[in-house]
């Protein structure tokens, strides 16, 4: 097994960081933390110095809290993608043309959508059951 790069070490470094902060931020004993913090924010006499301060310091953790929840929801957005995808493979009848369509545009997810009906008109016809269909014009869009 080859050795990762700098690049990738320092990735998989800032991903654990990122799952740390996550986890940490959504424990609920920080939202306790939080609260009681702007309590004593609210009540201590600051000056106005320092309430500058803490306005910046929180501004910061603020999107830096923001950009680890939404590392870890991109990581965790793509482990599942990849779960799903090897399903379809596996599944016996599946449309393998639906593996990846994640970073599809939204014609070609029409156009899927559209071939799909179909092919349900064509199995339901089969079965001698009631063909439903999905109108577009009927989904409110």
């Amino acid at each position: 097994m080859t050795r990762p790069g700098l690049r990738q070490t320092l990735y998989n470094l800032g991903g654990r960081i990122c799952d740390i902060g996550a986890n940490i931020a959504g424990h609920p004993a920080a939202l306790v933390g939080v609260i009681v913090f702007c309590i004593a924010w609210f009540l201590l006499p600051l000056g106005d110095k320092a309430t500058a301060v803490l306005t910046l310091v929180l501004s910061v953790l603020a999107i830096t809290l923001t950009q680890m929840v939404l590392n870890q929801q991109k990581r965790h957005e793509i482990a599942l993608h990849l779960k799903i995808d090897e399903l379809i493979h596996a599944m016996k009848g599946a449309r393998d043309e639906v593996m990846g369509i994640e970073t599809a545009s939204e014609s070609e997810l029409e156009a899927l959508r559209i071939t799909g009906d179909k092919a349900e008109e064509v199995l339901a016809k089969r079965r001698g059951k009631p063909v439903v269909t999905t109108d577009s014009n009927s989904r409110g869009a």
